[in-house]
């Protein structure tokens, strides 16, 4: 019972820093707000974590369990290899879509946040790998995929969507960037899109 509210409670507080972080920003969010968003004494808030940054840090590895789990899922819907990976690109070009994620994201990418931003992709990097080759490896089976190795095309391919960030895309335009590059990569992956 006693871990049960412990669980409870820890996940009270990456919620309500969350949604703190959507209304006031990361840099403007003070440990107070958070403790006054979860209804908890401030005490309670240094039980689980030390300082605001841990909490920030601790938001990012949600973020990325979050998104491993809807990755996997928009993988596992099924469909041919070209739809998967369109899905793979929508997740990646959503990530805004949720309160809080928008902020984050923007936190992230500033230049001294970089190791934040570093943590988070050295933590999805392999699941998307995996992900990404084995829509290759479909796509490769299915005949649409002209490839002779699968998992360096994988690379290749998240290398060219990761390059949409890299290039200093707003977060706002994110998803038109990632969309285009998925016809890009696509194309280097041999797909032939059927004439009309």
């Amino acid at each position: 019972m006693a871990r049960r509210n412990r669980d409870a409670r820890y996940a009270d507080l990456i919620s309500a820093a969350m949604a703190t972080f959507a209304e006031r920003g990361v840099r403007n969010t003070l440990v107070s707000d958070i403790v006054k968003a979860a209804g908890v004494a401030q005490g309670t808030f240094y039980l689980y974590f030390k300082t605001k940054d841990d909490i920030v840090l601790a938001v990012v590895d949600s973020i990325v369990d979050r998104l491993q789990a809807n990755l996997e899922r928009a993988v596992a819907e099924g469909g041919s290899a070209v739809e998967r990976l369109q899905r793979l690109c929508d997740m990646l070009g959503g990530l805004t879509d949720k309160p809080g994620t928008t902020e984050i994201v923007d936190f992230m990418h500033l230049a001294e946040n970089r190791p934040l931003h570093d943590r988070l992709v050295a933590a999805l990097a392999p699941k998307l790998v995996e992900l990404m080759e084995g829509v290759v490896r479909q796509g490769v089976a299915e005949g649409t995929f002209d490839v002779p190795d699968p998992r360096a095309a994988a690379w290749f391919v998240l290398a060219g969507l990761q390059g949409t960030e890299l290039s200093g895309t707003p977060v706002a335009e994110a998803p038109q960037a990632l969309g285009s590059a998925a016809v890009l990569a696509l194309r280097a992956l041999g797909y032939q899109e059927p004439r009309p």
